[in-house]
């Protein structure tokens, strides 16, 4: 019970809903990485098109969103204490390349992010002295820029493209490509979660960060503008794909090297199941569709409308459902630890690490050893010391290095 106080106390202190908000990624990465969920009438992964692309743009949302509660929140901080908290966000970013970089190595397919948070932490933290409208502006023209600019690149670095040459030419000096296959250029522009494409959910998570997040009119309107986002661009690529022939244009791009580079699957189930980060450039037509992590404009509101109305709906029950949603916080709040676990979990299991041992139960349902383990290790290493096995490292870390930063 006085474990329970306690974590009442700190609850007040430290928002709980965006824990569950993250938490809710988590689980979400889950489900595409492990298989979480139930089987739907045609065999699939009923919760797989729900959060395909989704509970990775939460995910890089509330990345934002701590950003901003790292350098003041709602009262940005000022002089000293701002440049502390800047190279905070800029260490935090380069500490998560090298484990990023590593996971990747493992070689388990899962489309690893914490790699590309380096960037994204670097990006992002110029920024950290303007004004929430400023930021969100930025976001807002990078959600349409950004696909259509990233586009035009990709289709000059492929085949005999002029940036086919120099792109070879980065690559084969990137000691990151040597390491893992992945390299600066896929960070920026052709990975699964390029920084052209996935920093208007960073920048916007900024902006909502600097609000008052603990008045409730904020969190009504993050509910609000989210689902009016996230309709409006969802309807708008409906739309799109009903009428003037997009879906036959697409239908006929959408053959041969293509089909085979985005999956293998056919093009009604791309469009819902999505894509792997980055959209087909042999026709400008994918800039009108929504296929989850495809990175095109209406993607990118939809998903980060939906994002918004997440994160307000759990700022609004948290403090309310507190107990109950303590285990879903507690996989949030020791999110970088329970990710990388399930990725060192999902290697294990493929290298056949557990078989014929006593643990040989850990891998053998992996959707349930990922979900219940999560929570239950979450919940109680959360009670009983607070601070993740990873977080707490990160946390000391990034503060005793950026104090000592002239």
């Amino acid at each position: 019970m006085r474990r329970l106080r306690g974590a009442a106390g700190r609850r007040r202190e430290r928002l709980m809903g965006i824990d569950v908000a993250r938490g809710i990624a988590v689980l979400g990465m889950f489900v595409v990485h492990v298989g979480v969920g139930w089987e739907a009438a045609d065999g699939s992964n009923a919760l797989y098109p729900v959060v395909s692309g989704r509970s990775a743009a939460l995910f890089a949302l509330l990345a934002g969103v701590s950003i901003a509660l790292l350098s003041g929140g709602s009262a940005p901080k000022q002089g000293k204490d701002m440049g502390v908290a800047l190279w905070r966000v800029v260490i935090r970013g380069l500490i998560m390349l090298p484990l990023g970089t590593a996971l990747t190595m493992l070689g388990t397919g899962v489309s690893v992010i914490l790699a590309y948070y380096a960037l994204f932490f670097v990006l992002a933290a110029p920024l950290l002295w303007e004004r929430w409208k400023i930021v969100a502006g930025t976001a807002a023209v990078l959600a349409f820029a950004g696909p259509v600019v990233s586009f035009w690149l990709r289709g000059l670095a492929t085949g005999r493209g002029s940036l086919a040459g120099p792109v070879r030419a980065v690559d084969a000096y990137d000691p990151l490509v040597g390491w893992s296959g992945e390299g600066v250029v896929d960070f920026l522009l052709t990975g699964a979660y390029p920084a052209l494409t996935w920093m208007p959910f960073v920048l916007a998570g900024l902006a909502i960060g600097r609000l008052d997040l603990r008045a409730v009119r904020v969190r009504w309107a993050l509910v609000g503008v989210g689902a009016v986002l996230a309709a409006a661009a969802y309807g708008a690529a409906w739309v799109a794909l009903s009428v003037g022939g997009v879906r036959e244009r697409l239908a006929g791009s959408f053959t041969g090297g293509i089909v085979e580079r985005y999956g293998g699957q056919g093009l009604d189930e791309t469009l819902s199941r999505g894509l792997p980060g980055t959209l087909p450039v042999n026709d400008w037509a994918w800039l009108v569709t929504a296929a989850p992590h495809g990175g095109s404009p209406l993607e990118i509101v939809g998903a980060g409308g939906v994002a918004m109305v997440v994160l307000g709906v759990c700022l609004l029950v948290a403090d309310r459902l507190w107990v109950v949603l303590y285990p879903l916080a507690a996989v949030g709040a020791l999110a970088l630890t329970t990710y990388v676990g399930h990725v060192v979990l999902i290697w294990a299991a493929e290298r056949g690490v557990f078989e014929g041992t006593v643990l040989w139960w850990l891998t053998s349902d992996l959707a349930v050893s990922v979900l219940v383990g999560s929570l239950v290790f979450a919940t109680v290493w959360r009670l009983l010391v607070r601070r993740g096995p990873l977080e707490g490292p990160l946390h000391a870390v990034s503060l005793w290095a950026a104090k000592r930063i002239p």
